[in-house]
């Protein structure tokens, strides 16, 4: 076989790689019934998969080749079934004073990035907290310090989770200018995260929001290199099993609730993944609606990933969204303002 015959046959090749893998992560994430691990890992990747086709389709252009069609074929199907990773809101934000606003914010245990190792990291947390003024904070990985809780005395009432008898669970948090009038935690079973909630009275009406984080992925910018890519694998299917785990116990938990509600917090998976999906179903993604460009909420290069969300009542007007650009932590924080249905 010809050198050139055998570049088309292998770029063939890997134009129908490319376009296979985009549909079946279409399918599996929107109408095939299944777990399987690999079309779950896949969807951390699913933006540069885009991009592979794309890419592959524009080649196939150039050298005029009927086979363009397969990966503009694979590129429709994510776009009308998955959605575009990348956000242009059309309608501008018409956030108002008499708005209700939530904000979502992974602080890492208050330590600071490590590749920013800020000295004074908790009082630029807290000045951010302060300046931006919030109804209701949401924090993952909180650690309570004595000169936290004096700073944030704009938030009279407070629930915070961290242990259930012997058990430790990693912090959770929720700050609230409206009263609270009852709180909880899901006590996820065999692992450190976990989820909590708090009843929020809100303009004579009752408001549950639901704090989470879900099992964590474990892995940091640099340590790919490091990673045996087997257990690597091995180990992502087991952190999604789990994630889906913990997702069935706190959709169980939504069922019973008398009130509207809104979920937040650090979900630790993308928005291709079922966990996502899932958890979403008829409520409505602050980011979909309000944000703009790829919304990153993890400060990882490699991948703009986007795994903290706010997640809001079909009701519930949404007016704004605002992703914060504010490196503290290894997570951006995320802010959302809505309206409450006219009585």
């Amino acid at each position: 076989m010809k050198r050139s015959s055998l570049f088309i046959f292998a770029a063939k090749g890997v134009l129908f790689l490319f376009s296979f893998l985009l549909i079946a992560a279409c399918l599996y994430g929107t109408i095939w019934n299944a777990d399987i691990v690999f079309f779950d890992l896949l969807a951390l990747v699913l933006p540069y998969l885009v991009i592979a086709n794309l890419f592959s389709g524009l080649l196939a252009v150039i050298l005029r080749s009927r086979y363009f069609l397969l990966p503009v074929a694979s590129l429709l199907i994510w776009f009308f079934t998955l959605g575009s990773f990348w956000v242009l809101s059309v309608a501008a934000s018409d956030e108002s004073t008499d708005d209700i606003s939530i904000l979502s914010y992974n602080v890492r245990e208050l330590e600071g990035y490590y590749r920013n190792p800020y000295p004074d990291v908790v009082s630029r947390i807290m000045n951010f907290i302060l300046e931006e003024d919030s109804d209701i904070i949401c924090f993952q990985e909180y650690a309570r310090r004595r000169p936290v809780g004096e700073n944030l005395n704009a938030y009279p009432y407070q629930f915070y989770y961290s242990y259930t008898g012997s058990k430790r669970y990693s912090p959770l948090a929720i700050f609230s200018k409206f009263e609270i009038l009852s709180g909880g935690s899901l006590d996820f079973p065999n692992t450190s995260n976990n989820a909590i909630y708090a009843d929020l009275m809100v303009e004579g009406d009752t408001l549950r929001v639901y704090n989470i984080h879900l099992q964590s992925l474990k892995f940091r910018p640099g340590s790919l290199k490091r990673e045996n890519p087997i257990r690597l694998f091995n180990r992502l299917g087991k952190t999604i099993r789990k994630q889906k785990e913990q997702v069935d116990i706190l959709l169980a938990h939504t069922k019973s609730s008398p009130y509207p509600y809104i979920i937040c917090g650090d979900f630790n998976n993308t928005q291709y993944s079922k966990v996502y999906r899932k958890l979403k179903g008829d409520l409505r993604d602050s980011f979909l609606e309000k944000g703009n460009g790829l919304g990153r909420t993890l400060l990882f290069k490699v991948l703009p990933f986007r795994i903290d969300y706010i997640l809001i009542d079909p009701d519930f007007e949404i007016t704004s969204h605002t992703n914060y650009k504010v490196e503290y932590s290894d997570h951006y924080p995320v802010r959302a303002s809505f309206r409450l249905p006219e009585k």
